[in-house]
Order: structure tokens, then sequence, then C-alpha cells
């Protein structure tokens, strides 16, 4: 199950990388306005009838997300985000992660909560964390199973009956802050958004990052916030761990060797992002589509 909004960057990617090891994959998308649906629909025809594309236009992600549980038919669930690439070979392969799953007693119900290597800024950039974060993202279905807003985030409800599993074995990537410069900053104040009790002051998102970036960034200007919020990301990066977290999925391979984003350096700090830049050449261009 996937529900998206706004994920041209990596979806395609992101179903590619699992399509081979599911027997169906549910995506919803709640309300993109770039080029996501159209890319949706063209792998919905292309894969035959494996992918099922639904909206849910309604600017409520928790919601969102139950509609798309709802709308699923098989035993065990992964929940997979749009900017999700798994391993598609080798140890690390998500055909094992599955094959794990459907091995286990059939009698009992089980949530697993595993998780991604991140990377951020750029490809070859990630935050550093002590441990690789974990979520609920593969479990047997229930009608007793729900997510539930809590705060900014919604939060997977799991019956007391189902059997907590933890597995650690790194079979994705999370392309966490691999995103247009615009989405990144979106990004920053949209659960903020999300969780305020009454949006008559700012019935969209944009009025909000408007707002926002006035008081958070010292700025009326979306490119210059922009800046701002790649300076603030980078000033937690370090350089990609493969050491420690192993190769790149073979379906990152050309943006290994061919980055659509990439920080940009001045006397050794972050100074901006390339997309920024290209986009602030483009004649004509209006700043807020930057």
């Amino acid at each position: 199950m996937m529900t998206v909004k706004n994920e041209e960057d990596w979806i395609e990617k992101s179903v590619r990388s699992v399509q081979q090891v599911v027997n169906e994959i549910v995506v919803v998308d709640n309300g993109s306005d770039d080029k996501t649906p159209s890319i949706l629909t063209r792998l919905e025809h292309e894969l035959g009838g494996k992918l099922r594309l639904y909206t849910f236009d309604r600017e409520d992600f928790c919601a969102a997300v139950n509609y798309n549980l709802d709308l699923t038919r098989f035993r065990w669930i992964l929940r997979w985000h749009g900017d999700f690439i798994a391993h598609t070979t080798g140890p690390r392969a998500i055909s094992n992660l599955t094959k794990n799953a459907i091995s286990l007693d059939a009698r009992r119900y089980y949530c697993i909560w595993i998780g991604p290597v991140s990377v951020d800024g750029d490809i070859f950039h990630q935050i550093p964390q002590a441990d690789v974060e974990l979520e609920p993202f593969l479990f047997t279905f229930s009608r007793k199973i729900a997510y539930k807003q809590i705060g900014r985030f919604e939060v997977l409800q799991v019956p007391w009956y189902y059997k907590r599993l933890e597995w650690r074995q790194l079979y994705f990537f999370h392309m966490r802050n691999v995103k247009s410069a615009k989405r990144l900053l979106y990004r920053r104040f949209w659960t903020e958004w999300m969780s305020l009790p009454d949006k008559t002051q700012f019935p969209t998102l944009h009025e909000y990052v408007a707002h926002r970036i006035k008081d958070v960034y010292k700025t009326t200007d979306l490119t210059e916030a922009m800046r701002a919020r790649i300076r603030e990301l980078a000033r937690e990066l370090a350089p990609y761990d493969k050491a420690r977290f192993g190769p790149y999925p073979d379906l990152l391979d050309d943006e290994v060797r061919s980055p659509k984003y990439r920080l940009m350096y001045k006397e050794g700090r972050v100074e901006t992002r390339n997309d920024i830049e290209k986009a602030e050449q483009l004649p004509g261009r209006a700043t807020e589509d930057a």
C-alpha cells in the first residue's frame, strides 16, 4: 500500500523496486499537483492490473492512509512510501523480506518493525544516526488495525494480540531529503500545518508556508527560503557511510552516475543546491514556481 503526494522524483523507481515481490500495489494519491498522477497512470497500464490507482482529495493524510488500508486485499501488507527504493538483488533484496514474512506461522497476527537507509540533501549525504529508525511497515491485516492521527503524525494502532518483531536487515533506501528544494521547504512545515486544529487562517499549505518563512527564515522570498532550508539541513549532514550501510540499490545506479540533486559548496560549507540555481537562471520563471 502506497499513500503518496507529490513524489514525482522517486515514485517510478519506488514502484519498480517492489513490483516483482508483491501480489498487488494499491496506490492512493492524496492530491498531488506535480507529475505523480501521470506517472502512476502510466504504470497502472504498464503493470497490467498489478497496480491499482485511487485518489483521495481531502487534505487529511491519515484518512487517506486508512482509505488505502481498506482497499488492500491480501493478508500481508507492506506499507511503502513513494520515496522508498528497495534492493532488488543480493542478500539485501526485498524478496528476502517478503519470503521471511510469509514463512511465519499463519495462525498468528504480526507487526514487523523495519527501517531504511536514509539519504539527505543529495544521494551522497545523510543525517548521522546511532541506529536505523524502525517503523511498523510490514503487518498482517485485520479489521482491528488502523492509523490514528497523533500530534503531527499518523500512527499505526496495533491490537494487543499482534506479535511484534524487529528485523534490522536493511532492505531499502529512503530518499528522505533528496527532492526538489521547494518540496523540502514545504515538507519542513507540512506536519505543522496538518496538526493545526483550525485552518481558517491558513486554508492551504502554500499560505502557511508563506507565513512561516517570514518567522523562521526572515524572508518573504520563496527561493531564498529554499536556500536557507538547504543550508539548515546541511548543518546536520555527513557523507554517506557505505562501509556501514552497503551499496546503493541497483535502481539508483543512474542517479549515482548523474545525480539530479547535488549540494553546492562555498569555502567548505554548503551554500545552495544545483536545482535552486538552475531554476534561478530560467528566464521569466516566477519565484513561487522555482
